[in-house]
């Protein structure tokens, strides 16, 4: 009897699948709340991690029938009260339509947005995309685009609302969308989304991530 248990232990310690470790980044004042665990995920530095999203994944509710998709990786944390700054600068190589990094804010599940650098032509060129979504979602296009495959982003909250910026060179940055969120705004998330939702899979590198405070 004790033998039999003793394997039955064994079996499930072999069996016990670990939790995903959310490592810590000094660049931001908590730890990430994981939606949507990526295939992998690694920190590089004290404000750079590498994130791969699955096959098939996206976060979007169809204007037209408001089906959900809601199945791209999000790392998520909660900034401190008042306003706030977040940046990051994104990177990746696509190999679908759609193929993106994000900057994104939650909510609830009808309440998030994300500002997202995309393969959104399905050509390799990639350009700053934006979705807010109120119980259905909308596509914001721009024309900013770059030829090295690397964006700056910043989403900001600013009182009642939030703006999104975007910048070539992380120094110089353009205005893109202001905009609120309903919902309750004492559960506001923001953090890092990546995505490929016609494609096999996409990884993204988020570096020089900044989040401050401002008055």
């Amino acid at each position: 009897m004790t033998r039999t248990l003793a394997l039955v232990a064994l079996a499930l310690t072999a069996f016990t699948v670990p939790s995903l470790a959310a490592p810590a980044f000094t660049a931001l004042p908590g730890p990430f709340e994981t939606r949507n665990p990526p295939v992998v995920w690694n920190a590089t530095a004290p404000d750079a991690i590498t994130m791969t999203a699955g096959p098939k994944t996206n976060w979007f509710v169809s204007p037209w029938d408001a089906t959900a998709d809601d199945t791209a990786p999000t790392l998520l944390f909660r900034p401190q009260k008042g306003n706030f700054d977040l940046e990051a600068k994104i990177s990746l190589t696509p190999k679908s339509r759609w193929d993106s990094g994000a900057l994104a804010l939650y909510i609830d599940k009808d309440n998030w947005a994300k500002i997202c650098f995309e393969n959104s032509l399905g050509d390799g060129r990639l350009s700053v995309v934006m979705v807010t979504n109120r119980g259905v979602s909308d596509d914001s296009y721009t024309t900013m685009t770059a030829d090295d495959n690397t964006m700056h982003l910043r989403v900001s909250r600013q009182g009642p609302a939030f703006v999104f910026f975007a910048s070539h060179d992380g120094k110089n940055w353009t205005m893109l969308r202001d905009f609120r969120l309903d919902g309750d705004q004492t559960q506001v998330r923001a953090g890092l989304l990546a995505q490929s939702p016609t494609g096999s899979g996409i990884t993204v590198t988020f570096s020089d991530i900044r989040y401050s405070t401002t008055p």
